[in-house]
Formats: structure tokens, C-alpha cells, sequence
């Protein structure tokens, strides 16, 4: 099976297509989440932050916010072009891929939210290590599912569609072995952090779209037809989970 940052490359130009749609329609992290980055990576005012695929700033505004002083790295240019103008020079942005960015060390943590699965491992994880001060921290986030619109939704969405549709994607959670894995770094962090958005039709359609997969005007149509019968809106629950480690 292929991995997710073997066809990264691909992706980013689709992620480039929908910047100003992934900026209005993906969701905003919940404070609690960040706040546990800072406490978890015994981070204070001023310590620096590399952020891998950074998208159009929606962790990095919170992580400015909470006086970090923070490298933004995102491979798609549109969408860095959003963060930037939302950020100005309140973070430093670099258009390229993680991989091969010109970052130096050392920094007090290395933070990435719904992206770690598209940097290349066998050159991440070193560069991670090279990076990160010992006693350092890296943050890895990823939002799982717990139900796209309560069960009677999401049994229509199996029914219409033949399977359930995915609430975590095995491949992309288990990226984050590769630092796990590695003695470099202490047994990862977990900590939950759930919130639920309402979406109508036309909201759940669009944040469908900034998901990977293929998206015809055909299933569009059809998600408007389930969300319209459920009532014109559901109730989506998610979990952002943070699994952070420190660099030995």
C-alpha cells in the first residue's frame, strides 16, 4: 500500500485548489488542545517552533497567540499565502517541504497538525532529532472522526454508500511510529480533545471536498440529499488527539 507521503507532491497542488475553502471549512482546534502543547512541552513565552505543513496558519495563529516564537513550513504556496496574510510577520513562513526546508537547531519543539503523514520518514525523523533540543517536545495532532452526524446519519451514510465511511485512517495514524519507535524520544503523550460542529448541507459538502479521495458532482449531490434528509443539518463530533513526545 502506498504511504501518504509518497504522493504528497500530488496532494499539495490539490490542497493549493481549495486553499480558501480548507481555511473557511476545516476546523478550528479547540484551546485546550494548544494549551496542552504549551504545558506538556513545558513551553513559555519566546520558545521557538518549527510547524510542519502548516496549511493556511489555522494551528499557527493559536500557537502565535500563545507567544511562541514560530517557523511555519507548507509545501502548497496558496495556501501559506492565506496564513501569511492572516499573520503578517507575526511568523516566519517557508514555501517548500519539511524534508528539505532551510530550518537550524535547536528549537524547543516541533509541532504538526494533520500532517505529519506526508513528510518522508527516513528523512523527518532525523532531521526531527537534529532539530529538537533534548528535553524538547514533539507535538503530532490528528483529527479522528467519532461521528460525522449522529448514528442515524451515519448509518445512512453506510447504507447509501455500502461501507461505513472512515472515522481514522490506520495509515495515517500510524505515521507517528516513526517517532514512537524511535529511543530518541520518550513513549508518547496522549491526551483527547472532542468538539462538535453543525454543518448544513452545503458546509458538509465543502469540507468533504478538502479531504483526499474522489469528489464528483454526482456523490456531492447525494451527501446534500442525506444531510437535507436528516433535517437541512447534522451535528459532526470529532476528536483532536495530541500525542507528544520528548526528545531524550
Amino acid at each position: 500500500m502506498q504511504e501518504p507521503w509518497q504522493f504528497a507532491a500530488e496532494r499539495a497542488v490539490e490542497f493549493d485548489a481549495e486553499a480558501l475553502a480548507y481555511d473557511r471549512f476545516r476546523p478550528r482546534y479547540p484551546d485546550s488542545l494548544y494549551d496542552d502543547i504549551v504545558e506538556l512541552g513545558a513551553l513559555t513565552g519566546g520558545s521557538t517552533v518549527i510547524e510542519i505543513g502548516a496549511g493556511t496558519g489555522i494551528a499557527t495563529e493559536p500557537l502565535v497567540d500563545r507567544a511562541l516564537d514560530v517557523t511555519a513550513i507548507e509545501p502548497a504556496s496558496a495556501m501559506a499565502a492565506v496564513g501569511r496574510a492572516r499573520l503578517g510577520d507575526r511568523a516566519r513562513w517557508i514555501i517548500g517541504r519539511f524534508e528539505d526546508a532551510a530550518v537550524d537547531g535547536p528549537v524547543d519543539a516541533v509541532v504538526s497538525c494533520n500532517a505529519w503523514h506526508w513528510v518522508d520518514p527516513s528523512i523527518a525523523v532525523d532531521r526531527v532529532a537534529g532539530l529538537v533540543r533534548p528535553g524538547g517536545a514533539v507535538a503530532l495532532v490528528w483529527t479522528e472522526v467519532v461521528s460525522w452526524g449522529g448514528p442515524a446519519f451515519d448509518e445512512a451514510l453506510t447504507e447509501t454508500f455500502g461501507q461505513p465511511w472512515p472515522k481514522t485512517i490506520p495509515v495515517v495514524l500510524e505515521s507517528r511510529h516513526a517517532i514512537g519507535d524511535d529511543d530518541r524520544f520518550t513513549a508518547f503523550e496522549e491526551r483527547h480533545h472532542h468538539f462538535r460542529r453543525t454543518l448544513d448541507a452545503a458546509a458538509f459538502v465543502a469540507v468533504t471536498r478538502t479531504y483526499g479521495g474522489p469528489h464528483t458532482t454526482e456523490r456531492d449531490a447525494i451527501l446534500t440529499r442525506l444531510v437535507e434528509d436528516a433535517g437541512g443539518a447534522v451535528t459532526k463530533s470529532e476528536d483532536a488527539v495530541l500525542y507528544l513526545a520528548r526528545r531524550r
